[in-house]
Parts: C-alpha cells; sequence; structure tokens
C-alpha cells in the first residue's frame, strides 16, 4: 500500500502541469510561457515561411533525441500559440508529443499530430527524464520539483513559425490599346493578402505574375511569361473577329497562386450603321396661319434635331454610335432652297426672328409646300477601359420633317376717307 502511494506520488510529480495560455495569439501581451527556462539552450529561433506544416524546411522535424539510458525514456511535450484547423486564436497550452525509448530516435512535425497551421504560431519544445530532470524546474539529478518550461538541449529551443497560405489578390486584367488590327492587355499591381492577425500578422509578399494570350477557342499559351511587375501583352496582325484573352496569376513567395483573372475582347471592328429613330419632327411657320406675298415668313422645326446615340457592348469593347444634325436642307415649294448649317438650320419659333425665312413674292391660297430635310453626320467611338479611341466616320443619314403647306395671300391696300 506504502509503496502504491509512493509510485502515485512520484507520478504526480513529474507530470507537466496543466499552464494557462499566457495570453491569446497577437494580443499585447504575447509572449513566454511564465517560468520559462533557458538552461542549456542557445535560444537558438528560426523564421519558416510555409503555407505547408509538413514541408522539410520545418525546423522541428527530426530534432529530438533521447540522451539517457537511466531510466531509458524521455518524454516530449510541446506549448502551442497559434491558429490550428482553422480556429484563430486557440492557444492549445501544453501537448504531450511522443513518449521515446532509448536507444530508438524519433522525430515530430506539425503535420505528425494532424494540425493544419494557419498564420503565426509560435512553439516551445520541453522534455523530461528521470535522470537528466531538465535541470531546469526539476533541476539537478534527484530534485523533486515544478516541472520545467525548457527546450531540448540539443534541438531547436523556440520557434517562430509565419504560415501564409493565403494567395495574393486577384489581378484585374484590362485593354491598355486597342485598333481595328491589335490589341493590348496590361493589369496593376497587387498585394500579397497573408495571413495571421495583429501585431503576428505575416505575408511572404508578391513574387511575381505568370501572364499569357489565347485567341479564340484555342488554349494554346501565347506570350507566357513570368515577370515580377505588371507587363504589356500586345498581340497584332489581327484580321478576323476571334477574341484574345489575357489571362493573368499572381504568386507568393510560397507560391501560393491566385485565381486564374481573365479579360477579353476584340480588336475595334466598324460597327453596322443602327435603325434610327429621331421622332416626329414637323414645319412650323409664321406669321399666322397665312403669309404675306411680299413679305418675310419664318420658318422653324419642332422639335429641334438633337443628337441621337446608341451604345452596344462588346466583350471589354463599348461602342457609342453618335448622329449629329448639321444641316437642314430647305425647299419654300416656290421654286427657292437654301442649306442652312449648325443649329441656325433648325430655325427659331416665334415671336423670336426665325433663322429660317423666306420672302414669297406670289399669292397662293392653296398653299406653298415646304419641305426640309435634316442631315446627320455619324461617327462611333469605342471605350476600353474608360479611355476612348475615335471617332471614326460611320456615313450621312436623313430624315424628313413633316412638310408644311403654307398658304399665301397678296395684302390689297385700300384708300380710307376721314
Amino acid at each position: 500500500m506504502a509503496l502504491a502511494l509512493l509510485a502515485a506520488a512520484l507520478t504526480l510529480v513529474l507530470r507537466p502541469a496543466t499552464v494557462e495560455a499566457v495570453s491569446p495569439w497577437g494580443s499585447p501581451g504575447y509572449g513566454d510561457p511564465p517560468g520559462w527556462c533557458t538552461n542549456h539552450s542557445d535560444m537558438w529561433t528560426a523564421t519558416v515561411v510555409s503555407n505547408d506544416p509538413g514541408v522539410a524546411t520545418n525546423p522541428e522535424r527530426d530534432t529530438f533525441y533521447g540522451f539517457h539510458a537511466n531510466p531509458g525514456y524521455d518524454e516530449w511535450y510541446g506549448y502551442f500559440y497559434g491558429d490550428f484547423r482553422g480556429r484563430p486564436g486557440d492557444a492549445s497550452g501544453w501537448v504531450h508529443l511522443l513518449h521515446e525509448d532509448y536507444p530508438r530516435r524519433y522525430h515530430w512535425n506539425f503535420s505528425d499530430s494532424g494540425w493544419a497551421v494557419h498564420g503565426h504560431v509560435k512553439q516551445y519544445i520541453a522534455y523530461y527524464n528521470w535522470t537528466f530532470g531538465g535541470e531546469c524546474g526539476l533541476g539537478a539529478y534527484g530534485s523533486w520539483s515544478a516541472p520545467p518550461f525548457m527546450a531540448d538541449q540539443y534541438g531547436y529551443p523556440v520557434v517562430d513559425i509565419y504560415v501564409d497560405s493565403r494567395p495574393p489578390f486577384t489581378p484585374q486584367p484590362r485593354v491598355s490599346e486597342v485598333d481595328p488590327s491589335s490589341i493590348s492587355f496590361t493589369w496593376d499591381p497587387v498585394a500579397d493578402q497573408g495571413d495571421g492577425e495583429g501585431k503576428d500578422f505575416f505575408a511572404a509578399g508578391l513574387d511575381h505574375y505568370w501572364s499569357w494570350l489565347t485567341i479564340g477557342a484555342s488554349q494554346v499559351q501565347l506570350q507566357p511569361a513570368s515577370t515580377t511587375l505588371p507587363r504589356v501583352l500586345r498581340q497584332t496582325g489581327m484580321a478576323g473577329r476571334d477574341a484574345v484573352c489575357v489571362h493573368v496569376v499572381a504568386v507568393d513567395r510560397v507560391h501560393n497562386a491566385s485565381p486564374v483573372a481573365t479579360q477579353c475582347a476584340r480588336p475595334l471592328a466598324t460597327p453596322t450603321m443602327p435603325r434610327w429613330s429621331p421622332g416626329q419632327v414637323s414645319i412650323h411657320g409664321n406669321p399666322s396661319v397665312h403669309g404675306l406675298a411680299g413679305f418675310e415668313s419664318w420658318f422653324w422645326l419642332d422639335p429641334a434635331p438633337v443628337t441621337l446615340s446608341v451604345v452596344e457592348s462588346d466583350l471589354a469593347v463599348t461602342y457609342v454610335v453618335s448622329a449629329v444634325p448639321i444641316s437642314v436642307d430647305w425647299t419654300f415649294g416656290d421654286g427657292a432652297a437654301e442649306t442652312l448649317r449648325d443649329r441656325a438650320a433648325f430655325g427659331l419659333p416665334y415671336p423670336r426672328p426665325s433663322t429660317v425665312a423666306h420672302v414669297y413674292e406670289a399669292q397662293r391660297r392653296v398653299g406653298y409646300h415646304v419641305e426640309a430635310s435634316v442631315r446627320y453626320e455619324v461617327t462611333w467611338q469605342a471605350i476600353v477601359s474608360g479611355h476612348a479611341f475615335g471617332p471614326y466616320p460611320l456615313g450621312d443619314i436623313r430624315f424628313e420633317a413633316a412638310p408644311l403647306s403654307y398658304p399665301v395671300e397678296q395684302a390689297q391696300p385700300e384708300l380710307l376717307a376721314t
């Protein structure tokens, strides 16, 4: 019975105490656990950049050794801060890693315990041996004191592992230049998103971009290249209507890659003439509903013609086709005709003196047939990534105003006796 109680007491003495996390990862108080001892430790610190906790650069791989034949084993414990399996802020406390029987040798790694590490991880390693006693906390051989916070003598006592598991931001490629036979693409620089939070935020940093072109349905990579900065990819000699696409991937220094960003466009092509609908324009005249022979008559268009526009999109190119009224051909029904340009060609409504005026010499009670033909000049522009190319001519169109039958009477002088 006494022997059993003594064995139980020894077991309790040698078992590592449960230690609460000092402070959450990334908090201002983040630091070493209380009682941390550096005896037999060179305080070597490693910084490892990795996006995989199982990579060979993990400094804890193959660093554990058993030293003493008596009692023939070492117990290894780890104290961890960090984000394990996607739980930000988790501080795992002391974790038993393995029991090592002399003279066998073991290795340990994050992935051995099935942990997926994200962000910043701070790791301490401690081991316990009946013979060696840790020489810190337990002290020298045969002492019975609190379990130590201590690194293994020949291993790496303190390890800061920064794991950037997020790719850079996705680039946004755009068309930079375009004409009827060629097209160029580029993109703006992007940053690495990094992983972690707080003062321990870490980003591996952008390493390079991988970019290429494709044409039409072909998946053949044209002009592929890795560059540290955005570049211009230009495809020339385009004669058809095949779309050209740029593809860009941003890669950080631990090979996290953004999704492939794609932008497609076609070289400029002259759009077809739209089906215009200018609305009904009518001719109005004055003075009164009848004109007077020998006196000036005023004419105008109501409503006055305005610029017409049609907007169409083709992949990354926006086409704006505009029809601008530039002149009016007036015929007044008595053989006279006149072409006026710009806004003066539309006339001005009564009572303002109109810019379109005509004097009839003879009476015609059935009315003179007044006509107006409005000429529009049509151009097109291409807008790509906020930049306008053009305008380019597309031709002319005409629309006829609703004609006016304009009666003209002869004024007769009369002598009145007073």
